[in-house]
């Protein structure tokens, strides 16, 4: 019996070491997938700010406000701007540093010229990032950008970044999260005392550990336990994660009641199993004497044990079904903004086009109005009435993205296309001396397709040729309509040409410098050609310059055309 009872102290103090171990890796793999979903999310937010300074900056009713110093329109704007995006705050200060119009109660006329927001906007013409320290040790972060009107620098919008939410979000959950900067120090926490502290401090050991205690912990992690991470005396599975931006890093502290509970069940069956074994070797020696009574019980504590086996196998499942659906939830949640912030940087990038075409088009409106010329005005009117008409079918496609519709082709015309997407582009070329050479065929070139997702494939082609010739003095632009098996549509530049064609078509890489584009407008053209049953190629060409290829399906008549 003696030997009995060691041989099962063994097996159960070998199998707590073996569960607790396995366990407790199961435990940090899924840590690490939760720190992820959280860094994403404080990504998604950073990325989903960062663009709202260069639509303010551009936006001319800020412009107008700093101009005459009437700033009741601009109040409304940043208003409405803060609801939409969520920000924690939105102002607009003037050039001296001083507050002019707020989104929300901040003191007007307030000096912020010292503020580091203020100074490194007014030092660089793109989008500043900056942090400020407040009162209670907690971090305000902003972006900041110069209003810039013809070399001239009307002020500073600045947007500040409201990441109190996740902290709040942290709190209710009661999990142990913490945001660091790449010197260490701790940026966000779930934790406020921990705040101006760095993260090395939180987790250093208290002086009045036990020497005890430590030998304990040395001998856990000389056996092979997982080592954990102690706070206070509560032990932590830590899993660190980068959060992509800034060299910021997400440090999740995942508690090990999961574990125990866990490692307590496995041991539990252990014991059931061990006691079943010792039940039947009882019964073993006494089957001589009472062979029919020990049968009868030998039955009762096996169906007995069943029971429990099953209450503890159904309880394990509810509680990891508990987890994977948590697990869920945070996934979605993640991906949503995420694709909210995509969604609306490529709102941003379609409608800045027909934006600038209706602006001119309504100077010239205005201008023909003050001399007399109604009719002529009405003409200009129209073409503004056709580009609303046109932003309201981007934002239809926009939507399709998240919807996966069914497209609606027609047979249309590719020369109207591009006749109607130079155009589109004539304000952008008459600012710009340019030569551009277009040969199509005289007959009709009919494709299969969406007449507004053509058109906007051709002009953001023609708008990224505009932008590779910009720098010189012999600006050039082919356009070649060829109809064949397939249609093919080429749009060649004289410019610099393609440095890396691997990287060209992926979403948000481009080579203009900050503020000159969001690198959306490849990405978003080979993925409408795609759909469009064709597809988009880019090379460089022989004497220099880029030329980028559009082949679409040709119209032969029947009802479904060719792959």
């Amino acid at each position: 019996m003696l030997a009995s009872l060691a041989l099962m102290a063994l097996v159960i103090w070998a199998s707590q070491i073996y569960l607790t171990r396995t366990f407790s890796e199961e435990q940090k793999a899924d840590s690490v997938r939760r720190a992820t979903l959280y860094a994403g999310a404080i990504q998604s937010a950073m990325q989903r700010h960062a663009v709202v300074p260069l639509l303010l900056a551009r936006d001319p009713i800020l412009m107008q406000a700093l101009r005459t110093g009437r700033y009741e329109g601009a109040e409304e704007r940043l208003a409405s701007f803060r609801e939409e995006i969520g920000a924690g705050s939105i102002f607009l200060l003037d050039p001296v540093g001083r507050i002019v119009a707020a989104s929300d109660e901040r003191p007007r006329e307030q000096y912020d010229g010292d503020k580091a927001y203020f100074t490194k906007a007014m030092a660089s013409t793109g989008t500043e990032f900056s942090m400020i320290e407040n009162e209670d040790g907690a971090f305000s972060f902003h972006y900041a950008r110069q209003v810039l009107v013809e070399d001239q620098v009307l002020g500073v919008v600045v947007v500040t970044v409201d990441l109190g939410a996740h902290e709040e979000g942290w709190r209710r959950t009661g999990i142990k999260i913490a945001v660091t900067d790449s010197e260490g120090d701790i940026l966000l926490a779930s934790e406020p005392a921990w705040r101006s502290n760095s993260l090395s401090s939180v987790l250093a050991p208290g002086s009045e550990a036990s020497l005890v205690r430590n030998a304990l912990r040395s001998a856990q992690n000389t056996i092979g336990e997982v080592p954990y991470t102690y706070i206070g005396d509560t032990p932590y599975l830590l899993a660190e994660v980068p959060v992509g931006f800034r060299n910021w890093r997400l440090t999740f502290f995942s508690t090990l009641e999961g574990v125990r509970a866990r490692v307590n069940g496995g041991l539990a069956m252990i014991v059931m199993v061990m006691a079943l074994l010792l039940a039947l070797a009882l019964y073993m020696l006494s089957q001589r004497t009472r062979a029919e009574s020990r049968r009868l019980q030998k039955e009762s504590t096996e169906l007995r044990a069943l029971n429990r086996r099953l209450s503890d196998e159904i309880a394990a499942r509810k509680r990891l079904e508990k987890n994977l659906k948590e697990a869920e939830q945070s996934l979605e949640q993640a991906s949503k903004l995420a694709a909210l912030g995509q969604m609306s940087a490529a709102v941003s990038h379609e409608l800045n086009q027909p934006l600038a075409a209706m602006k001119t088009y309504l100077a010239g409106a205005r201008l023909l109005l003050q001399r007399r010329r109604p009719d002529e005005a009405v003409s200009s009117f129209q073409r503004i009435d056709d580009l609303i008409n046109r932003m309201g079918g981007i934002t239809r496609q926009l939507k399709s993205y998240a919807h996966k519709g069914e497209l609606s082709l027609e047979p249309i015309d590719l020369r109207d296309s591009v006749r109607a997407a130079l155009s589109l582009m004539a304000p952008q070329l008459t600012k710009m001396p340019v030569s551009i050479s277009t040969t199509m065929p005289s007959g009709p070139v009919i494709v299969r397709a969406d007449p507004i997702r053509a058109e906007q494939i051709i002009v953001n082609l023609l708008r990224n040729a505009l932008d590779a010739v910009s720098s010189r003095t012999d600006r050039r632009i082919k356009i070649l309509l060829v109809q064949g098996e397939m249609v093919l549509l080429s749009v060649e530049d004289n410019g610099t040409g393609i440095k890396d064609p691997d990287k060209l078509f992926e979403p948000f890489y481009t080579t203009k410098r900050p503020g000159e584009g969001l690198g959306l407008g490849l990405a978003i053209s080979a993925g409408l050609a795609a759909e469009l049953g064709g597809r988009l190629v880019a090379r460089n060409a022989p004497d220099g310059g880029a030329v980028f290829e559009l082949l679409l399906p040709r119209d032969t008549g029947q009802s479904q055309a060719a792959e």
